[in-house]
């Protein structure tokens, strides 16, 4: 990869000078995955920091004997900073939803990045910060509906990764549970609310290709505003 793509490609890199770029080129490790694997296990954390070139991944928490997805991720998403700069988890897994390609940094080399970088360092607060709040909405939205929470859900999916296409604004269809987690709904919800938002039209479900197409988003913010 070339130090333009990388800068276009992870927001993190958008402001980081040609230097930190060219040095990160120069440190990483490429790594290829199939679906169904786990990339970063319990032990591995606080070793290395990953950026996602392309694929989907999650990261699940194991509690109690239940396992939740807390986050899907994709192109353009970096994760391991956190564990880097403070304690390891020591309950969460990543796992690969697809064909998956990372881009994996040390965790010494990238401290030392941050250190030679202070628009680097400070890009990364800011992401930081913007996790933060993203959490909070999240939180808040448990007071709504399953429909609307399923609703922002999408929509933040879409606007974060999505395609455009003939049918629609194209993002993986993930496996229900995974989506019933980060939605923060029951598997049943889910179910009921997807049927609804077909039923009106909004989405359509490619099974094969593993492709869910938001057919009509303007519905779809209309329902995220219902209370």
């Amino acid at each position: 990869m070339e130090t333009q793509s990388i800068s276009e490609l992870f927001p993190l890199f958008h402001t980081a000078n040609s230097e930190t770029l060219e040095w990160f080129l120069s440190v990483v490790d490429q790594e290829d995955y199939p679906p169904d694997i786990k990339v970063v296990r319990e032990d591995d954390w606080g070793k290395a920091v990953y950026f996602v070139v392309s694929g989907w991944v999650k990261l699940r928490s194991h509690y109690q004997g239940s396992e939740t997805t807390l986050e899907i991720l994709s192109r353009g998403d970096f994760f391991g900073e956190m564990e880097v700069l403070e304690e390891s988890l020591r309950s969460i897994e990543v796992i690969s939803l697809s064909e998956l390609q990372l881009l994996s940094i040390s965790a010494q080399r990238f401290l030392q990045m941050l250190f030679k970088d202070p628009q680097l360092h400070h890009r990364m607060l800011q992401l930081q910060v913007r996790r933060v709040r993203q959490l909070y909405r999240r939180l808040q939205l448990r007071q709504q509906s399953p429909k609307v929470r399923l609703a922002k859900t999408l929509i933040k999916l879409a606007e974060t990764y999505g395609k455009s296409t003939e049918k629609g604004t194209e993002i993986w269809y993930f496996p229900g549970q995974d989506l019933a987690d980060i939605a923060d709904v029951s598997l049943e919800e889910l179910q009921s609310a997807i049927t609804q938002l077909q039923s009106q039209g909004c989405l359509e479900i490619d099974l094969v290709g593993h492709n869910l197409y938001l057919s009509n988003l303007k519905q779809i913010h209309h329902f995220s505003q219902q209370l």
